[in-house]
């Protein structure tokens, strides 16, 4: 299907035949009927989402371009951005760019430090935030600082200027036997019925394991703390949502 996109950001007009194709794609793939709105909104959001992935990878481009220029990084001024390693903002004096993405500055000093690898910016497979140890396996607080402390789980710091926490990871190089990869474990989207509507919300892998991720899991020890977090609440809800595109979903 051709996704012609008009330089203004508008896009032509949708076909019929490209319709009724998307149509029966996605009724196929979700064993389900779909309205011609449905298939024609599915449409409609991939070329949305082809122009916002056409802007970002034109900046990166044009990044890449003036990196030849400066190879050992440099301030990125004309933007704000996100620091690929925090999320904080990095804009100006408080950015650097390189070889492995954007960072705020006190990432960027942890880097040179040593105190985190360059490479952890662009692949944040390889580590667990503080948010994500309590997301993906409850543990949170205290408990957390129990597994440090006992030496079960290992952490990183990086300091800001202050001398105070910026940032707690959880490499998984530093916790080989402990964590999984955290493909093992990804939350998958499901519908769900809520007053004879249907919602979409994320199921997490703890609500749906069977037997055959609990034998991967036992290679790992966050296994033997599981027992302990799962016995306190799971604090937060769920986010229900109305419409999610159905080419971005999953059902089992």
């Amino acid at each position: 299907m051709d996704n012609d996109l008009l330089p203004s950001g508008e896009h032509r007009n949708i076909t019929d035949k490209e319709i009724q194709e998307m149509k029966e794609i996605l009724e196929q793939q979700h064993g389900r009927e779909f309205s011609w709105e449905e298939s024609k909104k599915a449409i409609r959001d991939l070329q949305i989402l082809a122009d916002i992935s056409l802007e970002i990878m034109e900046g990166e481009w044009n990044r890449k371009v003036k990196l030849t220029e400066f190879p050992k990084g440099y301030h990125l001024y004309e933007n704000s951005y996100s620091c690929e390693v925090c999320s904080g903002s990095a804009k100006g004096e408080n950015s650097w760019y390189d070889k492995f993405g954007i960072k705020c500055m006190i990432c960027q000093r942890a880097i040179n430090e040593k105190i985190i690898p360059a490479a952890l910016a662009k692949n944040n497979e390889s580590w667990y935030s503080t948010c994500e140890m309590e997301s993906y396996f409850n543990i949170r607080g205290s408990l957390l600082n129990k597994y440090i402390k006992q030496g079960l789980i290992r952490e990183r710091i990086i300091l800001n200027t202050k001398k105070k926490r910026h940032l707690q990871l959880f490499l998984l190089k530093d916790n080989k036997d402990v964590l999984p990869p955290k493909k093992l474990l990804e939350p998958r989207i499901i519908a769900v019925d809520r007053n004879g509507e249907e919602y979409q919300t994320l199921q997490y892998w703890y609500e749906y394991a069977d037997i055959k991720l609990a034998k991967k899991l036992m290679r790992y020890g966050i296994l033997n703390c599981l027992k302990e977090s799962f016995a306190m609440p799971i604090k937060g809800g769920s986010l229900y949502v109305k419409s999610v595109n159905p080419l971005f979903s999953y059902k089992k």
